[in-house]
């Protein structure tokens, strides 16, 4: 067999020809040949001779894998070609491979092509200031953390080790995974993987080079703490973080006339070395030393009651919400907690990924290149699914959340065999009844209760909640005034940073 290029058009054989016309469908608007091309050159996994399973198609298998969650490895392959292209292929001597053979594929291939992938699909895309995507000018983001199951191999247990309680190992393997959503398209921005040992913050310092100075990023209780918030200021973003009620502590320096107060966010340990000196000068005796400045940067704080009625039951809980949002002209208390409802689009989008596209089940790999080869093409799925979304949202000038991801996703899985010259045609159509199939009623005033999973120990545990999982509810909103005002203090926040380069693929389409 005569040696041919890897070219985004294909290969010069008859049977390349055909072989090259497989990938995702209607997603390959969003995730071209050329693209798969180049993520397997830069890893090194391309090849310079024809094969009868060529790494571009092992790319779009895998990702088919993902679109097709229910259906096999040989079904798959099967999907991926229209029933006139493998009549065709069969009479130049290719047939579909055996199981085997495709897991050698993936091997081969390896991890490294799927997170250069997600990394040009995650670039940051000019976005245009809609109410439902900005506020105050900025792009509302959030991020937020989430574990999933890899296949209960003796392999996955190794390298994914599950949770340990006195020293035990407990429950299945699990792979922690950290995202970065924009709030308005609820696309990706970036996303992280680790072990279970490696903490929701601790992965987080690896989504900072996404972060920019037009951005509003919302963050849940467990991310507040000085050096995070510090190196997410010096990215130039703005924050506002939900703090637990009692730390760290943020005491009243200057009160403002919104219910609001300037405080100040210590360093912990300069803080914990004063309170040490502070102790030790009082056992000897001594008077406290004077207060010398404390390494801090300062924040806003904003306390809040806020009162949930749900089919005549009422439930009160405080929120203390801290941002980078100096001016209360410029962003009232308010519109600060009413905003923060928001987060909850990172908790939805996780949901989509873990309920709609894995499906509720164990990743398929049984090896750990697999499961996390696995979880990337996931990841690249999603995204491919909320560019098209975006993309049908924008020709209507919609907001995004009212075309159902789950319609899409189906949209995508009848298309899997378009070929790229329909794909034109067909993108046009796809749009059009997805702004049709509209979510009538909204999702923002409604609730979804906390389900209580079931729990590791060998005791017994409590049955779920017997609230309904989803119903109507109304809000109410009560900042709390403070109590007390000291001077402010004169440290200045962190300032501005320009954001880094950005590679050359991106989404260029404004959302």
């Amino acid at each position: 067999m005569s040696v041919h290029g890897v070219m985004p058009s294909g290969w010069s054989s008859p049977v390349g020809r055909l072989l090259s016309q497989a990938g995702l469908g209607l997603l390959s608007w969003v995730v071209p040949p050329a693209l798969v091309d180049e993520a397997l050159a830069v890893a090194g996994r391309d090849e310079r001779r024809f094969r009868a399973l060529p790494s571009r198609l092992g790319v779009y298998f895998v990702l088919a894998l993902c679109l097709l969650r229910t259906k096999s490895g040989n079904a798959t392959i099967r999907a991926m070609f229209s029933q006139e292209s493998l009549p065709r292929l069969s009479v130049l001597g290719w047939w579909p491979p055996a199981s085997t053979a495709l897991t050698k594929l993936r091997d081969r291939i390896g991890v490294v092509p799927f997170q250069l992938l997600f990394g040009a699909l995650a670039r940051a895309a000019p976005t245009r200031n809609r109410p439902w995507s900005h506020a105050f000018g900025l792009e509302v983001c959030a991020w937020d953390g989430t574990e999933v199951e890899p296949a209960d191999t003796a392999a996955n247990r190794e390298h994914f080790p599950p949770h340990h309680r006195t020293g035990v190992a407990r429950g299945p393997s699990k792979i922690r995974v950290l995202v970065l959503l924009s709030c308005g398209s609820r696309r990706l921005l970036g996303a992280v993987t680790g072990p279970l040992s490696q903490g929701e913050p601790t992965l987080a310092y690896q989504l900072l080079p996404r972060l920019h100075d037009r951005m509003l990023l919302l963050a849940d209780r467990c991310f507040l703490g000085y050096p995070l918030w510090t190196a997410a200021r010096e990215r130039g973003a703005h924050l506002l973080w939900r703090a637990k009620q009692n730390t760290p502590k943020l005491p009243v320096q200057h009160a403002l006339p919104d219910g609001s107060w300037l405080s100040t966010l210590h360093a912990p340990a300069d803080a914990r070395r004063w309170a040490r000196n502070v102790r030790r000068n009082k056992q000897r005796g001594h008077r406290p030393p004077t207060p010398r400045p404390i390494n801090g940067i300062v924040v806003r704080v904003v306390e809040a009651l806020i009162t949930v009625t749900v089919d005549g039951v009422t439930r009160t809980e405080k929120y203390r919400l801290v941002t980078s949002l100096l001016d209360p002209a410029h962003a009232p208390a308010g519109q600060l907690v009413a905003l923060y409802a928001r987060r909850w689009t990172a908790e939805t989008g996780i949901k989509e990924i873990k309920t709609t596209l894995l499906a509720k089940r164990p990743l398929r790999g049984h090896t750990p290149i697999r499961a996390q080869q696995e979880l990337w093409a996931t990841l690249i799925v999603y995204q491919a699914i909320r560019l098209l979304i975006s993309h049908a949202a924008l020709t209507q000038n919609l907001d995004p959340s009212r075309i159902s991801f789950t319609s899409a996703r189906d949209a995508a899985e009848h298309a899997i065999t378009t070929t790229p010259a329909d794909t034109s045609r067909h993108l046009q159509w796809v749009a059009q009844d997805l702004c049709r199939q509209l979510i009538t009623v909204h999702t923002h005033h409604r609730v979804y209760p906390r389900a209580l999973k079931r729990t590791t120990t060998r005791y017994p545990h409590r049955s779920k909640t017997p609230q309904p999982t989803s119903t109507k509810a109304s809000y109410q909103v009560h900042i709390l005034p403070t109590a007390e005002t000291t001077p402010p203090t004169t440290t200045k926040p962190t300032p501005h940073q320009p954001r880094t380069d950005l590679s050359s693929w991106h989404w260029t389409q404004s959302l």
